[in-house]
């Protein structure tokens, strides 16, 4: 049985520390695409009306199950620290749909 690929939306609430965010954002874009994800999106422009986002990311993995290896890695470990100490953020696995290429 084949696993659904999810793409993985990350939200930032809050910035507690932005130093330690960029130093996270940096590590972060270097480790994850040998660790198996790709990063699809990153921004967001609020719909006219609509009330807005903070700061997002999107991520496409292979599925959760390759997700949830990557934070859970040891390579990951040091940067889960900077992010808890940095950032606070919101963070969404979503199941791509059979017959989408995304």
């Amino acid at each position: 049985m084949q696993e659904t690929a999810v793409l993985v939306v990350i939200e930032v609430v809050s910035v507690k520390d932005p130093e330690g965010l960029k130093v996270y954002q940096e590590l972060v874009s270097k480790l994850i695409g040998p660790l198996g994800g790709a990063v699809l999106a990153v921004g967001g422009k609020p719909v006219e009306g609509e009330p807005g986002f903070s700061a997002i990311v999107v991520q496409r993995w292979s599925s959760e199950g390759a997700f949830r290896a990557w934070i859970d890695s040891e390579a990951y470990k040091p940067l889960r620290e900077i992010w808890h100490a940095s950032v606070t953020m919101r963070v969404a696995i979503v199941p791509i749909s059979a017959g989408q290429d995304l």
